[in-house]
């Protein structure tokens, strides 16, 4: 409690000392990152933007911003496979001795599905690594639950044959690794054991 009082005196009085030598106050425009993994990242504060490599867990803007100046980190490029968002942002400098945003980022991740043939019994019960998912009687389409991060492998088999049913994956449709976009081509078909 005490120091986020403390914090604006503190920058208060940084500025009025500064006034009072002819000087004004700058400020760097920073923050922490986590969960960069990918390329691609472009941050942006108005027209000075900042490209961040893969794995680097904070940065700095070349530009210093004045007190009583507005700045407002956005992520102008996402990087290749992740989304990235920001909190704390905006502001006007000058509330703070530092200006300090959290940028996380976040694997892309897509869910698997496909069709299923023949099911006239429920039962029938799939699974993906450690996520199942129950499919019912005359169902003719499944989406797991749970999700897959993009370049994670996944595989689908069946976990829990229904009564009286034989259900398999068809070859060739049941794993993979994850790429950029929901899998709807996984086939299951069911026929009488």
């Amino acid at each position: 409690m005490k120091l986020s009082c403390l914090r604006p005196l503190a920058a208060l009085l940084l500025t009025l000392g500064l006034a009072a030598c002819g000087g004004k106050a700058s400020y760097d425009v920073s923050g922490t990152i986590s969960g960069l993994n990918n390329e691609g990242l472009i941050l942006a504060n108005g027209s000075d933007t900042l490209p961040i490599p893969a794995g680097k867990t904070s940065f700095t803007f070349d530009k210093r911003i004045d007190y009583g100046t507005d700045y407002n980190i956005t992520v102008k490029q996402q990087p290749a496979h992740m989304t990235c968002g920001i909190r704390g942002g905006s502001g006007s400098a000058g509330h703070y001795i530092n200006i300090s945003a959290a940028v996380v980022c976040s694997q892309n991740s897509y869910t698997v599905g496909g069709t299923v043939s023949g099911l006239t019994v429920d039962g029938l019960v799939l699974i993906n690594g450690n996520t199942i998912t129950a499919v019912t009687k005359d169902a003719t389409a499944f989406t797991m639950a749970g999700s897959v991060n993009y370049g994670d492998p996944y595989g689908i088999s069946v976990s829990v044959q229904p009564k009286g049913l034989l259900c398999v994956v068809q070859p060739g449709t049941g794993g993979g690794t994850m790429g950029e976009a929901n899998v709807t081509t996984v086939k299951i078909a069911c026929n009488p054991a």
